[in-house]
């Protein structure tokens, strides 16, 4: 009977980059100690005959999170680079605002992202900036209205009463899911902690385009559904924290629309330290971002499900 474990953020293994400093505030949630409870208090009852043969396997994807650069500042492994923005005049406040966000916010400290999101958005708005802007050269134009929020974030207070009503409501929302993750302030954590949850959205792809953590997942799956079939037996996941929401996107978008993989069924899925709702509530789940249009896969999360325990 083979059972499946999905960390969740800043969780690194003992050789790679991070460890020393997640592994201070993760003791005890790595993948020895997690098996030795497992197989301490839910082997026995999968397999009382046998408990040492429960198949149990560390779904590890910490690798393809978040990762400190050399000066410090933390990098997405696959997040996609923000695409240039050769007349950034042209383009709508929105779009503006949102490419200033992606091409920051990589680039500096977790705890300015809020501000610089902020800053953003009035920058964006400007029609000062904008003119200001329009006399220079168009090569140069993207990396003035860059500073332009660096300048605004570090020296002015944000005023969002002038922004429109609109504009107010898209900065709460983006901070909202900017921040949503953020349990723990201490400096050296978070920035890795926020940053793998981030990374992931990034860079998760479509249904039919997986990024390589949704890969991942589908491809521990398609190994342990064959050996719970040779078997016959039932397969288990359990999942923690952003790993929930790893294993959501996999059986409601990624799995439905791969039709080779029909028969693909975890009989028992246990999401602990879960955030499913919340993340459905802000709309964040794969299924939630397509763009209008997008083919609708042929199957649903049901047909590869049997039971959800979601904690």
């Amino acid at each position: 009977m083979p059972l499946i474990f999905v960390h969740g953020v800043a969780v690194r293994e003992g050789d790679g980059p991070g460890w020393e400093t997640l592994h201070q505030m993760t003791r005890g949630i790595e993948w020895p100690a997690i098996e030795a409870q497992l197989r301490e208090y839910l082997a026995p009852v999968m397999r009382p005959g046998d408990p040492q043969a429960v198949e149990m396997e560390w779904l590890y994807w910490g690798d393809l999170g978040a990762q400190y650069t050399h000066g410090g500042r933390f990098r997405g492994a696959f997040s996609p680079q923000p695409p240039e923005l050769p007349r950034p005049l042209e383009a709508p406040p929105a779009e503006l605002a949102q490419w200033l966000e992606d091409t920051l916010l990589p680039q500096i400290p977790a705890e300015l992202w809020p501000a610089t999101i902020e800053a953003a958005a009035y920058t964006a708005a400007d029609e000062s900036v904008r003119l200001l802007t329009a006399a220079l050269p168009p090569e140069v134009q993207s990396e003035v209205l860059l500073a332009a929020v660096d300048a605004r974030r570090e020296g002015h207070a944000f005023q969002p009463a002038l922004l429109p009503a609109s504009w107010q409501a898209r900065r709460r929302r983006r901070l909202q899911q900017t921040l949503q993750q953020v349990r723990r302030p201490l400096e050296d954590f978070v920035p890795i902690f926020l940053g793998d949850a981030l990374t992931y959205l990034n860079g998760r792809g479509t249904p039919q385009y997986p990024g390589p953590v949704p890969q991942r997942i589908v491809e521990t799956l398609q190994r342990a559904h064959a050996r719970a079939k040779a078997e016959n037996e039932p397969l288990v996941v359990i999942s923690h924290s952003l790993g929930c929401q790893l294993v959501y996107d996999a059986l409601s978008s990624v799995l439905p629309g791969r039709p080779e993989l029909a028969d693909l069924r975890v009989d028992l899925w246990c999401a602990v330290g879960s955030q499913l709702g919340l993340f459905k509530e802000l709309g964040l789940m794969m299924e939630d971002t397509l763009p209008p249009g997008h083919p609708a896969p042929q199957r649903t999360m049901s047909e590869h499900l049997g039971y959800l325990w979601n904690v």
